[in-house]
């Protein structure tokens, strides 16, 4: 019987633990889809904001040089969660664009890196926003 009881709450423990872990992957589908549009729609400062707040530095990047991105398509190549624990995702995007001043478009493969912060139940951006060049 005791075995039996164990045998219940080791279940009833992994099966909690896949399903906050299969929620934080719907969560962050949402999320980097938002991150996607912001990219596209080149909303950079609403991009920026997937940053940590603490991560979020405006300077570091040339204002004047990507308000002059246009993004022609931006394209999700791979996805892969963490397999132990949900809290990190590496996704590949190939981003299409141009320099509205040069008018030739150019493809980077942006490499992101997302984490959850669990104590604030959100994704975030570690890897910063794409070089466009």
């Amino acid at each position: 019987m005791v075995k039996y009881v164990l045998g219940l709450c080791v279940l009833s423990i992994v099966g909690c633990t896949s399903l906050q872990g299969k929620y934080r992957l719907a969560q962050f589908e949402d999320i980097s889809s938002a991150y996607g549009q912001a990219i596209r729609w080149g909303d950079y400062d609403v991009a920026n904001g997937f940053r940590k707040k603490q991560e979020t530095d405006r300077e570091a990047w040339n204002v004047d040089k990507i308000d002059k991105i246009r993004v022609t398509s931006y394209e999700l190549l791979n996805s892969n969660p963490s397999e132990e624990d949900k809290l990190r995702v590496h996704q590949a995007v190939k981003i299409r664009y141009f320099n509205a001043h040069q008018m030739i478009e150019k493809t980077l493969i942006d490499r992101q890196l997302w984490e959850y912060d669990d104590t604030e139940k959100a994704w975030y951006l570690q890897s910063g926003l794409p070089d466009f060049r």
